[in-house]
Order: C-alpha cells, then sequence, then structure tokens
C-alpha cells in the first residue's frame, strides 16, 4: 500500500457531538496512512483517538498474533525511532512481548547465549537493513548460521524502505525470511504474518523441538 494513499478518521466516541454516529454533526479528517500509523490524533471535540475502519482491523490483526499465548513475541530491530513509534501506537500496552532495538547485536547475543531456551526466542523479528553499527545483512548472515539450533522456528521480516529488487532477492534466499515489506505495515502484511504463526504454533504443538523448555 502506497504511503501516500489518504484513510478518513472518525471520532468512535459515542457521547460526543462530532462522531461517526452523529450523522447530522460528523466530523472526519484524511490523513496518509504512514501519518495515521505514526503518531495519535485527536478529535477537536472530546480529545478521544481518531480512527478509522483500517487502523482497527490492522490493530485487531496485530492483537491476533499474541491471543492466548503468553510466548509469543516480537523483536523489532530498526534504527528508525519514527518506526518503533508507529509499531508503539498501533499495539499500545497490549503486547506485553514486544522488545525494541536500534541494533542487531544485542539481538543476535542474545539468540546465540539462548538457542535452547523457548521463552527467551521471540516467535517473529521484524528486520531492518539499514543500520550503522551492524546493518541487517550481517545479522542475515550471522543468523543463518545459527537458526537450525534454535528450539523454535523464528520467522524473519524485512521491513526497508528499499525497493531495489536485488535486495529483495537477496534477502528472501534466506529459509527463514518470511516476506520483504516496505514501509509502513499494512494490513495484508500483517494478515501474512498471522497466518505464518499460526502454522508455526500448530508444528510446535503436534511435534516439539529437542530440550523443549517451557
Amino acid at each position: 500500500m502506497a504511503s501516500t494513499e489518504k484513510i478518513t478518521c472518525y471520532c468512535f466516541n459515542k457521547d460526543c457531538a462530532n462522531s461517526i454516529y452523529n450523522d447530522a454533526t460528523c466530523l472526519s479528517i484524511q490523513v496518509p496512512l504512514e501519518v495515521a500509523l505514526s503518531r495519535t490524533l485527536n478529535c477537536i471535540e472530546c480529545g478521544t483517538e481518531l480512527l478509522s475502519p483500517l487502523l482497527i482491523e490492522i490493530k485487531k490483526d496485530i492483537l491476533n498474533l499474541i491471543k492466548d499465548d503468553q510466548h509469543r513475541s516480537v523483536a523489532i530491530i530498526d534504527d528508525d525511532i519514527i518506526f518503533h513509534e508507529t509499531v508503539k501506537i498501533i499495539l499500545k500496552d497490549n503486547w506485553l512481548n514486544a522488545s525494541f532495538y536500534m541494533d542487531p547485536e544485542p539481538v543476535y547475543k542474545a539468540l546465540y547465549n539462548n538457542r535452547d531456551k523457548h521463552a527467551e526466542i521471540p516467535n517473529i523479528i521484524f528486520l531492518d537493513l539499514d543500520m550503522p553499527v551492524m546493518d541487517g545483512w550481517e545479522f542475515l548472515k550471522l543468523f543463518n548460521n545459527i537458526y537450525s539450533s534454535l528450539v523454535k522456528p523464528v520467522s524473519v521480516y524485512i521491513i526497508s524502505n528499499s525497493v531495489d529488487p536485488a535486495d529483495q532477492k537477496r534477502a528472501k534466499a534466506y529459509p527463514f525470511v518470511k516476506s520483504f515489506i516496505s514501509k509502513p505495515l499494512t494490513r495484508h502484511f500483517l494478515g501474512k504474518i498471522n497466518e505464518e504463526l499460526s502454522r508455526n504454533t500448530i508444528a510446535l504443538e503436534t511435534k516439539p523441538a529437542p530440550n523443549w523448555q517451557q
């Protein structure tokens, strides 16, 4: 979904005169999706956060990733603070197992040191490619060396501003890279993650890996 696409946001407070529930006085604003995801917009009448039907569905998709499973977690590796804030705004206080990193090196070290500890390994990694200390390509190369020894599968999603087909081909050569997604997050992308996570959960329930730890 292009970042220039605009969505219509409404107030959903039933007690507000400007809300979507009042046909005669309802007010709405149109903003680019990227803006709606990266900041909180508030109703000028009551101060309630403005949302669109699409944003509501995106939030539902994300929350479904961790529903009923305390071990489901995600690591976001990106040196872009705006992207961190985008994910935090969407998740609010509902995704307690989300961890944010500006640099992939501590994530790699934690994975290496806790290869046999189920609860210490994230289900999903959101990985940026262009970072100043250790970049995403270095992380992918190192992660490839330990991936098969992890106690559970990890799905890596490249989140990048790059549109270079060569970058996409290079990233997808790694078996654990599930998709190469251009920013910002979209409902379609989140749905794909949810499907992948469901498949992984079923596989783990039917055939636990060696040294499984609860």
